[in-house]
Parts: C-alpha cells; structure tokens; sequence
C-alpha cells in the first residue's frame, strides 16, 4: 500500500490539531450527559494544570450534541483574569467568546439583554429548550461573577430555558465551593455547583494503553481522512506493517515516566497530564518517523528522549515545589 502524501508541517501530530479520546474523557462525557439529561443546573469539574481538562472539552463540545437526537446548544467561554473584575467586562468577554458583534461602549444590562437573547435564540431554533455553558479557567470566578450568572440563568428560566453551566478549572474551585459553603451562599451552589467531577490524568499503564491504541486505530485517527492511515501507520509503516503497535509499548513507557520521576527525587502520586504524554508521543512519531529519521520503530532509549523533550520532568519538579 502507497504511503499517501502529506506536506511536512501539516499532519495533525505535528500541528497538535486532534483529539484521541481517552477513559477520563469518556468519563467526563457521561456525567456531562447525566447533567444535561436531567436539566440539572450545574458542575464544577477540577483537577491539575495541563491534565487533560481543554482537550476534554473539546471533545465534549464535538461529540455530546450527537447523543440527543437534537443539536444541542454548546457555548464555550474563558474566564479571563482582571485586577478588578466588573459586570461590564464579563458580559463582553461572554460575547466576544460567543463570536457576538458588538460595540465597545454599551452599558451592563444591554449587554445582559444581548447575552439572554443570543441563547434564547440558539435554545429555542434546537427545539430542547436547553443549552449548556462551558467556562474554562472557571477558578477565577467570583462570588459577584456568579450572580452576574446566576441574572443570565433566571432570565433564562423566564423564558422557560434550561441553562447547565459547567465551571472547569483547577483545583482551586473545589475550594471555592467550599468557601461558598461556609459563607452559606446556598442560591450560588444550587445552580452551579451541586455535583462535582474530578478529572485525573493517566495513573495506569492501561489508562495509557487505551490512549496508545488510538494512535494506532484509523477508526480514531485517520489522516489524510478517508485513507484508512492511522497516525502510527504513516509515521512508521513498516513498523506498522509488520504488527508493531504504539499500545504495546504502554507497560515500558508507563514504566519509564515513572523511573524518570524517582530519578528526579518526584515522589508525589503518579499521574502523567495528557499534555506531556500526547507531547511525547508526538515528540516519538516526529522525531523518529518518516518526516524525521525515518526509523523502522521506537526503541526504549528514543522513548526516554521523546519523555524527556515533552518538559514533563521540569513540570513534576515545578509541581513538587509550589
């Protein structure tokens, strides 16, 4: 079978642009779908930086529509981090993140009746009458930028809307729960944070197995689309062609982030952020594939050197301290 053409630079591992679906994504996706399935009005969702959290969101927002039958409303918005946070800033950040064109110069409640009716329009032509709001970096969220929610949300409710905002951020904002507790704002953990998700990174070699296979598989990863080429095939293909398989190299590599850890004098709980080991695979598939050295396959030591590239040893050493 002919090696299709790509132009180096532009295969999604080396542009980063895919999503290989992993069990904490897949995990993540059934409680977003119990949360919308039931109206429930909110969920934090926390864990560590780089874990995985964005990646996961991204496949959220692709694949979730697709289990109702019916589009489903997603908006994605970032919290954006200010000195002095204010009611005017959040609503044009929410629009500027909903691609909404507006003027510069308007004054809250506009904002607000242009918020409330950009939803209203997108609930209502997906004929649930529901939407979900997804806000990453969701831990720098307020006590006041809540109840800036909490106006949009009732508005919503008026108009016979669901909303489900789901706050995604670090681990930050389970402490912020806990602080709402103790101030007893109960109208702010009733609609946004009555359930919880924590989203971990790989703890096991088979955690990371099931995301090899998907390096392997041209049911998950297929480029050009429509070849039948999975990621692995075209980077090695005689490796490939000859049974070799990124999912069988998951106890050594699993086994060599961890000897590199106590090298490291890292003694904190293993869990590897997706970040650093998609970083490694693709540092692997780049490095020693067909647009790099042109190996038959990846031996241990270049595994090693691929772990080493991604930054994941600085990041654990980083993490020990703070």
């Amino acid at each position: 079978m002919e090696i299709p053409h790509v132009q180096i630079g532009t295969h999604p591992i080396e542009t980063g642009d895919y999503i290989i679906p992993t069990k904490e994504v897949l995990r993540l996706m059934g409680s977003m779908m119990r949360i919308v399935n039931n109206r429930l009005p909110g969920m934090i969702v926390y864990g560590r930086p780089r874990i995985g959290k964005t990646w996961a969101l991204r496949f959220a927002i692709e694949h979730l529509p697709t289990n109702f039958g019916a589009p489903l409303p997603i908006l994605l918005a970032n919290c954006n981090s200010y000195r002095v946070p204010s009611e005017e800033k959040f609503y044009s950040d929410l629009l500027s993140d909903f691609k909404f064109p507006f003027t510069s110069k308007r004054n809250p409640p506009e904002l607000r009746r242009q918020i409330v009716n950009f939803m209203l329009e997108k609930a209502e032509k997906s004929k649930l009458r529901r939407l979900v709001l997804i806000i990453d970096e969701a831990h720098r969220l307020t006590e006041a930028h809540y109840n800036w929610l909490m106006d949009i949300y009732n508005a919503l409710v008026q108009k016979k809307i669901s909303m489900t905002v789901i706050s995604v951020g670090q681990e930050e904002l389970l402490a912020r729960r806990t602080f709402f507790l103790e101030q007893k704002r109960s109208q702010i953990i009733g609609r946004f944070m009555t359930h919880e998700h924590d989203f971990h990174g790989i703890r096991t070699w088979e955690d990371m197995q099931l995301i090899l296979g998907g390096y392997d598989s041209p049911e998950i990863s297929c480029y050009p689309e429509g070849s039948g080429w999975s990621f692995s095939q075209y980077f090695f293909p005689e490796g490939y062609q000859k049974k070799e398989r990124l999912e069988n190299e998951a106890k050594m590599l699993f086994e060599l982030f961890a000897d590199l850890r106590k090298e490291h004098g890292v003694s904190a709980t293993l869990e590897i952020p997706m970040e650093y080991f998609s970083f490694t695979i693709e540092n692997a598939l780049k490095k020693y594939g067909v647009h790099g050295d042109q190996h038959y396959w990846i031996n241990k030591a270049q595994w090693r050197e691929a772990i080493e590239m991604s930054g994941y040893v600085e990041s654990e050493i980083y993490m020990a301290l703070v």
